[in-house]
């Protein structure tokens, strides 16, 4: 081998050490115990919300979360959080499933799909809408996981 054959070699090689070196410092993917404490609080938001416990329902939420809702301006703060919430009326039934779950180091995400209804006149059976939602999520210094941005929307078409 000559000098022009191991040049480019040599560099490559180099190369791809710095890059290997540089991906190691990034955190670290979540831990089973995170992907359960996201669920957790996942499990507390719907349980708030069939209970129409709007302070636990805000509770999931960080400080400064934003909502946003569908058709409507941002909902910022946890303050602003349960106001809304308290607008909302209490449903029938509330169901969420995440479909994933990811995230690295103090950040996550939840692609969650849901259903809800809220019950109707003495007549009705009660109006259901189905959708789809994304929540971002910042682990706290307790381990648990706070909402901090939520976006959703529904399935069904606007009227």
């Amino acid at each position: 081998m000559n000098t022009r054959q191991v040049l480019p070699i040599t560099i490559s090689l180099a190369l791809a050490s710095v890059a290997c070196r540089a991906r190691s410092g990034e955190p670290s993917a979540l831990s089973a115990a995170d992907v359960a404490a996201i669920k957790s609080t996942e499990g507390k938001w719907v349980q708030a919300i069939l209970a129409g416990d709007w302070a636990t329902g805000a509770a999931v939420h960080t400080e400064a979360a934003v909502r946003m809702p569908p058709n409507a301006p941002d909902v910022r703060g946890r303050a602003a959080v349960q106001a809304s919430l308290t607008q909302m009326g209490k449903p029938s039934a509330f169901t969420l499933s995440s479909l994933e779950i990811e995230g690295r180091g103090d950040l996550a995400y939840a692609w969650e799909t849901f259903s809800i209804t809220f019950p109707g006149e003495a007549s009705s059976r009660g109006t259901t809408t189905t959708g789809r939602g994304l929540v971002v999520l910042r682990k706290q210094a307790d381990g648990s996981w706070l909402a901090s941005r939520v976006i959703w929307n529904s399935d069904q078409p606007l009227k």
